[in-house]
């Protein structure tokens, strides 16, 4: 019995050795556990900090890199990670392979708790971060000019063959500019919506407004290439000077640029400013003015009363009789006006409103812009996302319409068209760039409304028909086409393209005309945003 009892005591000894082992096993699994969790939680904020770090500096991106990297760091300091600071290492930079793309990298120390007992003291967190800037995607123009049309000086009707109309002279002297088909248009802020111009018109069927007007007008951005001096802004007849239209047939075509009134013939305001954007393309925040025309534009009741210009005495809704001034003569109309000069290589935003004038201005004032240098090559200026167009279509038409880079390949194309199709008889295309030309691209369609027998929404289709003999089937709607852009696109240069990856825009017709219309382009997505590193 004795020695039963001892054996016991033996046994329950090594009970105790045994639980005290399994605690120490089971605080040390605690201790690792309390160690990665912390680890992990470190990781999370670590990410948080890289994330935000990227997405601040990419919106200084391609053009201003060292104010992206400045700005990716000062970011990850407000987050609580400052480098050099403590052990801490926050890189950034622009990645090699997308201009607008922004690396970033957070490097911390994570203290321990108990792996502290094994000599381990802390663990370093790193984190990675990849954010894209999606800019404004260019529109109208991959030339040194947009906005230019050619001079209908001359009546046409009644005549088989009639005159030629001239071209636009380069703002420099070096020769006639290829037509690009449009004006550049801006309606007054006392317009309806419905003539076209869907952000400075004020109203959509008074007293109703427009709910979509924007007193800052459209942007319009100026490319002075690096290694260039010299840099000039210039705008085509940028003054309002009605004209009339070019005979009695039917519709006779407006001539010069074709300004004219669209209701009450009053004073009619357009304003011209020039700003440096600092090589920040999607923050207007740090914009500075570099030039405006100091209210050379505004109110102005102007017509054109020379011969050349009444067409046989038909000015139509253009003529405004004896009370409106003569601008056949004004250094202004039919001739180039510089905003500005000796500008210095960067990227500059041209904004051109009407919101300076009063809601009894119900007029359109078109005109034409060009950058020129003194020495150099490679400037550009083109539509920023949105634009106005007085486009002049007979026949088979081709515009320019967006200039999609190969790096949205697999994604979706957005091609918004506001009160398209007011010509009679008219059917659209969008065309993709290729190796070879151009190919109809697929699209989906929806509009906003309709009239019969239009169609509310369709596809995939490669054509819409806006208008018949008789009826405009989008009037005073937006209609949204959907491009779903190849996952092997690459943004070709089509032969005898002056720029890779320009897509357009055909109208054909049977008839002819003018119509005012805004186009609006984008890719699907927020602009500025996080991908997979």
């Amino acid at each position: 019995m004795r020695r039963a009892r001892g054996f016991h005591r033996g046994e329950r000894g090594q009970s105790f050795v045994v639980l005290a082992l399994m605690l120490m096993v089971l605080l040390g699994f605690t201790g690792i556990v309390i160690d990665v969790g912390w680890y992990e939680l470190n990781l999370v904020k670590i990410q948080r900090a890289a994330d935000a770090a990227a997405l601040a500096g990419v919106v200084y991106l391609p053009a201003n890199v060292s104010g992206g990297v400045g700005a990716a760091r000062a970011e990850a300091t407000k987050n609580g990670y400052t480098d050099g600071v403590g052990g801490v290492a926050v890189a950034a930079a622009q990645d090699a392979g997308n201009d607008k793309v922004m690396l970033t990298s957070v490097s911390a120390p994570v203290r321990t708790f108990f792996a502290r007992l094994f000599g381990v003291n802390t663990i370093t967190g790193t984190r990675r971060a990849r954010a894209e800037f999606v800019l404004p995607v260019p529109m109208g123009s991959p030339l040194s000019y947009w906005g230019v049309h050619v001079l209908c000086r001359n009546s046409d009707d009644g005549n088989a063959s009639p005159p030629a109309c001239p071209a636009v002279p380069s703002a420099d002297g070096s020769g006639p500019l290829a037509t690009l088909g449009y004006w550049g248009a801006i309606e007054m802020k006392g317009t309806e919506r419905a003539n076209g111009d869907a952000y400075s018109t004020y109203y959509n069927g008074k007293p109703s407004l427009n709910a979509g007007f924007d007193p800052l007008g459209y942007s319009y951005i100026v490319e002075i290439p690096a290694g260039s001096t010299g840099g000039a802004v210039w705008v085509y007849d940028p003054l309002f000077c009605a004209t009339g239209a070019g005979g009695s047939t039917s519709p006779a075509r407006r001539l010069g640029v074709g300004d004219f009134y669209l209701g009450p013939k009053t004073a009619v305001t357009t304003a011209f400013k020039l700003w440096d954007m600092n090589g920040t393309p999607y923050s207007t925040t740090d914009d500075v003015v570099v030039a405006t025309d100091g209210g050379l534009f505004a109110n102005m009741d102007y017509v054109d009363k020379s011969a050349s210009y009444k067409g046989g005495g038909d000015y139509g809704n253009g003529y405004n009789g004896s009370s409106s001034a003569d601008c056949t003569g004004s250094p202004y109309h039919n001739a180039w006006w510089r905003l500005a000069n000796n500008l210095a290589p960067g990227t500059y935003r041209l904004q051109v409103v009407t919101s300076g004038g009063t809601t009894s201005q119900n007029a359109v004032n078109n005109f034409g812009l060009q950058v020129t240098l003194a020495s150099g090559s490679g400037a550009r200026v083109y539509g920023q996302t949105r634009m106005a167009v007085y486009n002049a279509i007979s026949g088979t038409s081709i515009f320019y319409l967006a200039q999609v880079d190969a790096v949205h390949a697999g994604k979706t194309l957005e091609i918004r068209l506001f009160d398209p199709g007011d010509i009679l008889n008219t059917t659209l295309k969008v065309q993709m760039p290729t190796a070879t030309g151009y190919t109809d691209a697929t699209f989906s369609y929806v509009a906003t409304g309709v009239v019969s027998p239009g169609s509310l929404s369709g596809g995939p289709v490669t054509s819409l028909q806006t208008s018949n003999t008789s009826k405009n089937f989008y009037n005073n709607q937006w209609v949204t086409l959907t491009v779903n852009i190849p996952t092997g696109y690459t943004a070709p240069t089509p032969p005898g393209e002056p720029g890779a990856g320009w897509w357009k825009i055909k109208y054909i017709t049977t008839g002819k005309g003018q119509d005012v219309t805004t186009w609006e382009v984008n890719i699907r997505g927020n602009p500025v945003h996080l991908v997979i590193p």
